[in-house]
């Protein structure tokens, strides 16, 4: 990832709370196209390396005490504090390390749904639909224009439902790719792919929702891969299960 962009996002987080009222979040709701706004979580952080980069994620796990950690095919996971983040960003490997890695920040969504919705992380990813098949050739200009590669492709859906991973030669973030990717015009949705801590159930600290952890005990509660639990089994298409994507026929 660009340096550029990693100093854009320690400037995000080190802003005061006053500053951040005075700035615009927003993000695209994925269903309507509602401008949903959001506001930027100064105390909160994210960090995703890629899996390559196993090294990294074993010297972060010994550094710094995460909030949560999750793992997925591409990435792990560590939700932090900006005080640990001041803490590792101190550290001599980091300067290294950071070049390997994606930040991005936290957000506060106020959708009266308690606590466990406020809080909200963009992961590496940028979710989006297109108004027809024939997009997919001007799709190819996107993923030049901002450094991404295809993580998933849905040719089962109508219109095609695309997930986008950012690189590490991206120089914007999932938000900021997103909601341009959207005013484009080009594209029914598009909108960072979201991950939802579960800060507020104290007894099942590690659930992290739209990115499932492993777990002690095997569970057979089925997440789409915006993290929202199937209240029966899905018919078709590639979901959550115990903590892997797979694909239901």
């Amino acid at each position: 990832m660009s340096r550029r962009y990693l100093l854009l996002v320690v400037v995000f987080i080190s802003c005061s709370i006053h500053a951040i009222a005075q700035t615009d979040y927003y993000y695209y709701d994925d269903s309507s196209g509602k401008k949903t706004p959001i506001a930027l979580n100064e105390n909160k952080l994210l960090i995703s390396i890629p899996k390559d980069y196993d090294e990294i994620s074993k010297r972060v796990r010994a550094n710094v005490q995460a909030l949560y950690v999750a793992s997925e095919k591409d990435f792990d996971y560590f939700f932090i504090t900006r005080s640990d983040f001041e803490k590792l960003a101190s550290l001599d490997f980091w300067e290294e390390d950071a070049k390997s890695v994606i930040i991005t920040p936290g957000y506060i969504k106020d959708d009266n749904r308690g606590e466990f919705w406020q809080e909200i992380f963009a992961t590496p990813y940028v979710c989006i639909k297109l108004k027809k098949e024939e997009d997919m050739d001007l799709l190819d200009l996107y993923l030049e224009k901002y450094k991404l590669k295809i993580s998933w492709l849905s040719t089962w859906m109508s219109p095609y439902a695309v997930h986008l991973s950012l690189t590490l030669d991206s120089e914007k973030g999932p938000l900021e790719i997103a909601n341009e990717m959207f005013e484009s015009g080009v594209f029914l949705e598009s909108c960072p792919g979201w991950a939802y801590p579960a800060s507020a159930l104290a007894n099942d600290p590690t659930t992290v929702h739209s990115i499932t952890t492993p777990t002690t005990e095997e569970s057979t509660e089925i997440y789409d891969l915006r993290g929202q639990k199937q209240a029966t089994k899905p018919k078709e298409g590639i979901y959550i299960l115990q903590g892997q994507k797979v694909l239901m026929k």
